[in-house]
Order: structure tokens, then C-alpha cells, then sequence
């Protein structure tokens, strides 16, 4: 099972969530990939997406309107591990979107499916 300090999961999981954040940098259907089948995704400003709601995470995602993350910066990532196939991550991002900045702290959570890792979950809170 995972320890706190496991080096690989923290490699594995970090990648994968600046994986997550270049995708957004292209295009929201990006993401899709790295998506699990049910996945959660809450913004600032009371937005909740899932599988189910009114729009779904890929309605948001593949809209003409989205507009893609111009760059980014994540510090202060560490990962904490939810038994053998799943972890979240926690971090703070620094991003810009039409010239726009933007501060966070964010969480992800990441499950094992198929034998491949994807994100159930992503949260940002303001700062």
C-alpha cells in the first residue's frame, strides 16, 4: 500500500495533474483522456459539473465558448494516498486566462480504472 512519502505515487499523481492543466491549455475536450467515467468538477462562483447535471463536465468542456488556460503554474503540490488505486492531490495554481489572472488552491482526486489513472474530482477555492 502507498506511504505519504511514496515517491512514485507523488511522481505519478503531480504528472498527471500538470498533465490535466496543459490539456486545458489546448482545449477543454482535452481533458476528456484523463477523465474517469463519473467525474466531479467544482469552480468558484457555486459551478458543479458531473456526468449528470445541467450542463455536463463535457457540455463545459467541448462549448465554443471555452476559452483555454494561457499558461500555468502549480506549487506546493503534495499528494496523500486513499488506499492502493486512488489519491488526491492538493496544490496551488497561478494561471492566466485572457490576460486574466487567476490564484487557487486546488484538489484533485485520482482512481485507478482500467488500470489507468483518472481524475475523479477537481476543486479550485479562490485566493
Amino acid at each position: 500500500m502507498p506511504t505519504l512519502t511514496n515517491p512514485t505515487l507523488t511522481a505519478t499523481i503531480c504528472t498527471l495533474e500538470h498533465r490535466a492543466w496543459a490539456a486545458l491549455c489546448d482545449a477543454g475536450s482535452a481533458l476528456f483522456p484523463l477523465l474517469s467515467a463519473s467525474p466531479v468538477l467544482i469552480f468558484p462562483g457555486d459551478r458543479l459539473f458531473t456526468a449528470t447535471s445541467a450542463p455536463t463536465v463535457h457540455d463545459i468542456l467541448q462549448d465554443p465558448s471555452f476559452k483555454p488556460w494561457e499558461n500555468y503554474t502549480l506549487s506546493h503540490d503534495e499528494v496523500v494516498p486513499l488506499g492502493d488505486s486512488a489519491a488526491l492531490v492538493y496544490y496551488r495554481v497561478e494561471a492566466t486566462r485572457e490576460s486574466t489572472p487567476f490564484r487557487a488552491i486546488c484538489s484533485s482526486a485520482w482512481v485507478l480504472e482500467g488500470g489507468h489513472w483518472k481524475m475523479v474530482s477537481h476543486q479550485q477555492t479562490l485566493i
